[in-house]
Order: C-alpha cells, then structure tokens, then sequence
C-alpha cells in the first residue's frame, strides 16, 4: 500500500516542478481527512525549520536551497502568484523597478509595489519590507512582464518609473534621490516612443519637474525634449508647479520653459 505524503513531503515535491507557492486552501485541498489543528501545527513546524514562509495569512512561499541560510527569499520570487491570489493589479515601481533596469545606484531596502485602491498594509519583518503605494488606475500598456525563476513578474516601464519617482518623491526619500536615480535611469528611457496618451495615465506636474532635471539637472538635452515633445503633442498646457511638492513657492525663481518653480537645489550624488 502506498503511503500517504506528509505535508512536508508535500512540500519538497513542489520545488521540482517549478511550484514555489501554495495556498491553505491548496493543502486542505490536498489533506481533507486532516484536522485543521493538525494541518496548522504542520505548518508552523515547517515554518519554524525555515523551509517556507508566510507574507500573507494563508499564502506560503517555500524557500529554495540558496536561500535557507537568509530565512526569505527576494519578493520577486512570489510577488505575482501573492497578488494574483489576492486577486490584485500591480506593478514593481520606483527604485525597486529601477533596479531592475539596471539604475538603482545603491540596493533598495524595501521592495516598492504599486497597487490600485483599496490600500494594502506594507509588509515588514527582520528579514524583509515591501511598501504598497496606491495609485488611482494603472495602465497595463506601460507595464512590462518579466521572467523570474518561478514564473513572471510585472515592472513599470522606464519611463513610468522615471515619471513614478518624481510623482512619489516622499516614498523615496527626496526629489533629490530620484535625480540620482534617474542619472542612471534616462540611458533606458525613450520618452519619443510614447503615444500622447501616456500623459493621461500620469500627472503633467510630474512630467514638467522631470523634463525640468533632464535639462538643467543631468543635462540630458534629447531626453527633455522627448518629454517637452510629448506633452505639447498632447496638447497641455503647463501651470506652475513646485519642484520639491509640498514647500513654500516665495521668493525661488521659475523656468519659463517648464514652468518649474525651483524651490530645491538638486546635487547628484555621486555615482
């Protein structure tokens, strides 16, 4: 007679195969004669030995090998099947998405997700932080798939990412770490591939301060007037906006270009 798989044989089956996360609804599914106190101490014990994690009540990840000695895995790993079974749209934004276009200049310590209303807890232990940042819609057509060892995982594009990290310039840390960023980031963007709809899906005031770095902050001539192109192509028409949001606008001068009024001295950290 064959014998019946524990839940942590279970378990090591699925790595093999490519299958990195599970449900509780997937091992009471796999388990119906196990009582819920059973299957919950099941768990816990192999939660305790390190072999799987649980970011989410009733989602699990299972940690791979290279990983055990760390106690997580990167949330690049599982972020799709989690949000996929909170039944969730998203997309990895700011530095997070900027890492992953090679432009991060220093690691991230959180992992930033971008998510629509209703909000969503950020996530934090010893080991690991992901920050959800809410936004109003999210476009799919500026949203890029990426592959992953366990299957894909979707990033803003550069230049979403570009414009998300002067529009959530608070998230991280100042107008003037976004600048450094986007020293790295503006080689990966190409704002003269975008169709004018790409204005509606952001705000103008975050495309003006970002047309205002590219030219007077990086020097990045072509790449200030890809964005100048696109938002005249749309058809705007540019108000006065604060570089730095939120601070006083009296007595700092305003580009006549932009319409930028330069509150904050930008120095680029060094690369």
């Amino acid at each position: 007679m064959e014998k019946k798989l524990s839940i942590s044989g279970w378990i090591n089956e699925k790595p093999p195969r490519g299958k990195y996360t599970f449900t509780h609804d997937d091992v009471v599914s796999a388990f119906p004669e196990m009582s819920n106190g059973t299957l919950a101490r099941s768990l816990t014990r192999e939660v305790s030995k390190g072999r799987i994690i649980s970011p989410l009540r009733g989602f699990y990840v299972i940690i791979p090998e290279e990983y055990r000695l760390r106690g997580t895995v990167p949330q690049s790993l599982y972020l799709d099947d989690m949000m996929r079974h909170l039944g969730r749209k998203y997309y990895v934004a700011l530095l997070s998405a900027a890492e992953m276009h090679g432009a991060a200049h220093q690691a991230p310590m959180s992992f930033f997700v971008m998510i629509e209303p209703p909000s969503m807890r950020d996530k934090e232990t010893d080991k690991y932080k992901t920050l959800f940042v809410c936004k109003k819609q999210i476009a799919d057509k500026y949203v890029e798939t990426r592959q992953t060892r366990t299957g894909y995982i979707n990033v803003s594009c550069p230049e979403l990412t570009a414009v998300d990290l002067i529009t959530y310039q608070t998230k991280v840390g100042s107008v003037t770490r976004a600048a450094t960023v986007l020293a790295e980031l503006v080689e990966k963007t190409d704002f003269s591939r975008l169709s004018p709809d790409f204005v509606d899906c952001v705000p103008i005031s975050s495309l003006q301060r970002l047309g205002y770095i590219f030219e007077n902050v990086l020097e990045e001539r072509k790449a200030a007037e890809d964005v100048f192109g696109l938002l005249k192509h749309a058809g705007v028409q540019l108000q006065p906006v604060l570089l730095r949001a939120g601070s006083i606008t009296d007595g700092f001068k305003k580009d006549g270009k932009w319409k930028v009024i330069v509150n904050v001295e930008i120095e680029i950290d060094e690369l």
